[in-house]
């Protein structure tokens, strides 16, 4: 029996998952460590941790089964859009900044001075000027020009991780995108971005695409993580686009959302479309001739968080699903706008009436995510792709109310898998695919998504979330 590792280093921790070559789920270990907040709107992490948290939970999940010498290949999907400032013997100069870091907006007017939003849109398919590892780089050439003189790579997570295990400083695609370097055209490195940025070719790590050979591990790594020096490295994913193809998301119009602190819409498109108004963002899917079109409500799971921390502390998500369901659909015309969402950026309650109820509040907590998300679905409609399915993953799937409503809210069908850890499977597919286990990304998904449930929208709750819609967009310029 072959073995396979898909490993998801994320930005809370990582997750190492260990799979028989036939996609069955064999243990995973999970290693937490720490974001830091050095001053506000900064946040970094050490890019150590990510490599401990690699390697300490590699070798739990052999030290717990027997398999040492049966693992085959191993593939890394990671969290994007985090910079590593590294010097000529790829060694960090100072913390990872993290893809929720904020420093670069102090620069953004100086930025746009070289390169309009527009103009970054249409290279790289993203607008942003404030945040990822284009604007993050041109912060530190201006800000701190002493560390920027002795920076000789830029990385991310990935390529840094695939430097640590092989030796060779690889990055693919889709991570590649989440850099805002990318020319998404041409799926090369953007001269411009770089220049701009101040820096080289040489700096940057080989685009090698995901699902083809990296290398085998160092004699070093092998040591660490009690790998034989045969197994070998592929390139890996992006976190979503390796849970996209966990999931089973291989079709024009389907769309896994990742149910998380965040609530993310991945959809798998067969064209490169754009959204002008910068709500969607594409980039490279790791299924030949495809694109990968992104979205996020950033405070959605944060909202719930927020809810139950500050009104139900004791009460677990399962209880508060249950307790909501005993309050109507549409939360007695009260709606709820997430933190983000409106053009104030706050979260607000409207049409609050004394008859209203805690319940109430929380049925509309989970109503107004669901809101926010049907706005991102219909944007993705403006643009040209159609929905057809949502394959619902990450905590919010795990409640019994919450896949249900947004059924109803959206009209789409969603889908649970049964088989929660997609990311971690996306990259073990990939795994298998890059050592010849499997023949392709097609093959090797079907086992490995498992079964799914499916829950069908109530047409009778269409009406009344359809005027919920209606009260939420009409708000949102104003409130």
């Amino acid at each position: 029996m072959k073995y396979l590792l898909g490993i998801d280093v994320g930005t809370n921790g990582t997750k190492s998952v260990l799979f028989s070559e036939e996609g069955k789920l064999i243990d995973i270990s999970y290693r937490g460590y720490k974001v830091l907040y050095p001053r506000e709107r900064w946040v970094e992490q050490s890019s150590e941790d990510w490599w401990l948290g690699l390697r300490d939970t590699v070798r739990e999940l052999l030290t717990r089964n027997d398999v040492r010498d049966h693992v085959v290949a191993l593939s890394l999907s990671a969290q994007g859009g985090a910079t590593v400032l590294l010097d000529s013997g790829f060694k960090p100069l100072r913390n990872a900044v993290g893809w929720l870091d904020l420093r670069a907006q102090e620069t953004q007017s100086l930025l746009e001075k070289d390169i309009t939003r527009e103009e970054l849109q249409e290279i790289c398919g993203w607008n942003h000027l404030f945040a990822l590892s284009f604007p993050v780089v041109f912060w530190f050439k201006h800000n701190d020009p002493e560390l920027f003189s002795r920076t000789r790579y830029v990385a991310t997570t990935v390529d840094y991780m695939n430097y640590r295990l092989t030796g060779r400083f690889a990055i693919d695609l889709s991570n590649c995108a989440m850099t805002e370097f990318l020319d998404i055209e041409r799926r090369d490195w953007s001269d411009r971005l770089l220049h701009i940025a101040g820096i080289k070719r040489q700096q940057v790590p080989e685009i090698v695409p995901s699902g083809e050979r990296v290398g085998t591990i160092t004699p070093e790594a092998s040591e660490e993580l009690s790998l034989p020096e045969k197994v070998i490295v592929i390139s890996g994913a992006h976190d979503q686009y390796c849970a996209n193809i966990g999931a089973g998301a291989l079709q024009e119009g389907d769309c896994v959302l990742s149910s998380g602190t965040a609530w993310v819409l991945l959809a798998t498109s067969d064209r490169l479309l754009r959204d002008q108004g910068g709500l969607i963002h594409p980039g490279p899917h790791l299924l030949k001739d495809k694109y990968g079109l992104m979205t996020a409500v950033s405070s959605a799971g944060d909202s719930l968080n927020w809810f139950q921390s500050t009104f139900e502390r004791h009460a677990t998500l399962e209880q508060l699903s249950d307790e909501v369901k005993k309050v109507r659909p549409g939360s007695d015309g009260m709606v709820f706008i997430p933190k983000f969402t409106s053009k104030s950026q706050r979260a607000c309650f409207l049409n609050v009436d004394t008859a209203h109820d805690r319940m109430h509040f929380a049925r509309a907590v989970f109503e107004g995510v669901a809101l926010a998300n049907r706005r991102h679905i219909e944007t993705f409609q403006e643009i040209g792709m159609k929905i057809e399915k949502l394959i619902m993953i990450g905590g919010g799937s795990r409640s019994s109310v919450w896949p249900a409503i947004v059924a109803d809210v959206s009209g789409i069908p969603v889908f649970i898998p049964l088989q929660r850890e997609s990311a971690c499977a996306g990259a073990a597919l990939l795994a298998g695919v890059g050592s010849g286990v499997f023949s392709s990304i097609e093959e090797a998904a079907g086992r490995f998504t498992g079964k799914t449930q499916r829950i069908d929208p109530d047409r009778g709750n269409r009406e009344v979330y359809d005027r919920a819609y209606g009260r939420f967009v009409s708000a949102l310029d104003y409130v």
